[in-house]
């Protein structure tokens, strides 16, 4: 995988980062470089590093310097060119009829969220 490839990816949006740290072991992240999902008090990254790269660090919200050589898959998650995973957005029915097991289905309904919210359809 390209240095180029990797920032591009980076940057337009918020990926996965797959990749072998230094005691070999696998290990991912979640980072970005776009500076939509950066927060505000955060500067823009300098690439300055010959074969490494900073990425954004979306969890501990801390800059995470990588190894181009040790990326073993980058995902893009969020942004432009994301791939619409279907597989992971569906659920089938049984799933979703396990998650409400304990509610009545038939007494919820929109008009009921509606009146909750002192709304009118």
């Amino acid at each position: 995988m390209k240095k180029n490839d990797i920032i591009k990816t980076l940057q337009s949006g918020i990926c996965e980062i797959t990749y072998t740290d230094e005691h070999s072991v696998e290990d991912s992240i979640i980072g970005t470089l776009s500076q939509t999902h950066l927060p505000d008090d955060v500067d823009a990254w300098e690439d300055i590093i010959p074969n490494s790269f900073v990425a954004f660090n979306v969890n501990t919200e801390d800059w995470q310097t990588f190894s181009v050589h040790s990326v073993i898959d980058i995902e893009q998650l969020t942004g432009e060119g994301a791939l619409n995973n279907e597989k992971k957005l569906s659920a089938s029915d049984d799933y979703l009829a396990g998650l409400f097991d304990n509610m009545n289905m038939e007494e919820i309904s929109d008009e009921d969220f509606y009146e909750s919210e002192g709304l009118t359809q």
